[in-house]
């Protein structure tokens, strides 16, 4: 890691009243969409029908945590914030305005449709150096002066890579998940390399590292010995005014890209186990899910005789509704492989639904004060059935977890305090990047919170 310039050090000394913070990162919601200037999709929607594809493309609510992370920082009076981001669907190459005392930079990711598919043939898409979205965030970064920089995920290429542009700046990197997980291919069925290769170049590079859970921390160190970790929690997103409804489904498997890694072919597998003692027993699959793979889905539904049994929502774009939609369900079956603790797991817990996960690195610390979820090893189906069907088997007991979780979540995530911490961490690395002081021991990640996985 480079060391700040002799010049970095005397305009750091002379600095603002104010901290000046710039996430780099992405994600989208209405508030934000409303203020864009954005294409209708129209001629891309019209090929897609021209060559049969059926997924439209659409604007979606994605990334709530960040969200949720900027409207904490805007309570903030000692802070300026810049959030530095792609958005699909610009008009114009960038964009920036200010909200609610926030300062967004945004710029468009992709070219125009058929200059876009054109270099992707000429270059490959694994090879892509995304040099004009670097050029536009580097000069965002120019113009800005941060302090520090968050960098929200290293596992998205089209926008994380420019931290291996980053010179004299503190950068601290939150970890949305580790793709340099040598489990991946295993868990997921399959890798792109590109992707790793950058995400290992900025994990060498960098230093200050935030890390909900053991799994994150101990890759990032396989990664580079010499990081830096601190305990950090992103702000959760907090279903409101979600009304009760009518049951319609046993359980509901929800998330944003249906895959492999998220569990869905395991769910499958549990359920068939499951229908031997309820024959009627349903699951609601929400998100999207690639065409070939949701081909070979159904497949295996029908040779498990489970075409009665399980029903398909495509992503619900708006929170809200997706929320809304969740109640609609007794139970949440989320059994995700390579999430340290998923948002969808949280979300699940705040409207109440009995869950039934597996033990990642994350989710025995959600009954370290008491059981408020059912486990299941990685890949054990025998005992994710069962869990399923304790669920079933005892409403009560069900209610009573419900009422922990919820409990739980509410006291252990609490956003304020998961955005103070944040704070704090970059406060401390400022002070240690620019004038070597030691980080307080309390914002360090500690292990021993975590269990070996």
């Amino acid at each position: 890691m480079q060391r700040p310039s002799c010049c970095c050090l005397k305009n750091y000394n002379f600095m603002r009243n104010k901290l000046k913070v710039a996430f780099i990162c992405h994600f989208s919601d209405q508030e934000i969409r409303s203020k864009l200037s954005l294409s209708n999709f129209n001629i891309r929607n019209r090929l897609k029908r021209l060559f049969r594809k059926n997924n439209a493309t659409i604007y979606h609510d994605f990334a709530p945590w960040v969200s949720n992370l900027i409207k904490e920082f805007e309570k903030f009076k000692d802070v300026q914030l810049h959030i530095i981001a792609p958005h699909a669907g610009l008009k114009r190459f960038t964009q920036e305005f200010e909200l609610n005392g926030v300062f967004y930079h945004f710029f468009k990711p992709e070219l125009p449709l058929f200059a876009d598919r054109l270099i992707n043939k000429l270059i490959g898409r694994k090879d892509r150096k995304y040099r004009l979205n670097r050029f536009f965030i580097a000069r965002f970064i120019k113009n800005i002066q941060p302090d520090v920089i968050n960098l929200i995920g290293t596992e998205n290429p089209y926008y994380s890579i420019s931290a291996l542009d980053i010179k004299n700046i503190p950068v601290f990197v939150s970890a949305q998940t580790v793709y340099t997980n040598p489990k991946r291919k295993e868990l997921s069925g399959s890798i792109d390399l590109h992707r790793w290769n950058v995400e290992l170049k900025i994990h060498q590079k960098e230093r200050y590292f935030g890390c909900s859970g053991r799994m994150h921390r101990d890759l990032i160190l396989k990664n580079n010995p010499q990081a830096i970790t601190f305990k950090h929690f992103f702000p959760i997103q907090i279903p409101y005014l979600v009304k009760e409804v009518p049951k319609e489904y046993d359980f509901i498997f929800f998330a944003s890209q249906v895959t492999k890694k998220k569990g869905i072919e395991d769910a499958i597998e549990a359920l068939a186990l499951v229908k031997k003692e309820y024959s009627q027993v349903t699951l609601n699959v929400v998100g999207r899910c690639e065409e070939n793979y949701k081909s070979s889905i159904l497949k295996r539904i029908a040779a498990l005789s489970l075409q009665d049994n399980v029903t398909f929502n495509d992503y619900i774009p708006v929170h809200f509704d997706m929320h809304q939609h969740i109640k609609k369900a007794r139970f949440a079956l989320l059994p995700v492989k390579l999430d340290v603790i998923s948002g969808t797991i949280i979300e699940a817990m705040l409207l109440e639904l009995p869950l039934v996960t597996y033990k990642t690195s994350g989710t025995p610390y959600l009954n370290k004060d008491g059981e408020t979820v059912l486990l299941a090893d990685i890949g054990d189906i025998e005992t994710l059935a069962k869990q399923m069907l304790k669920l079933m088997n005892d409403p009560e007991y069900a209610g009573q977890l419900a009422t922990k979780a919820k409990a739980f979540v509410e006291r252990e995530f609490d956003n304020a305090k998961s955005a103070q911490r944040l704070l704090a961490c970059l406060r401390a690395v400022v002070q240690h990047y620019y004038h070597n002081t030691p980080i307080p021991k309390q914002l360090l990640f500690d292990p021993k919170e975590f269990p070996i996985y």
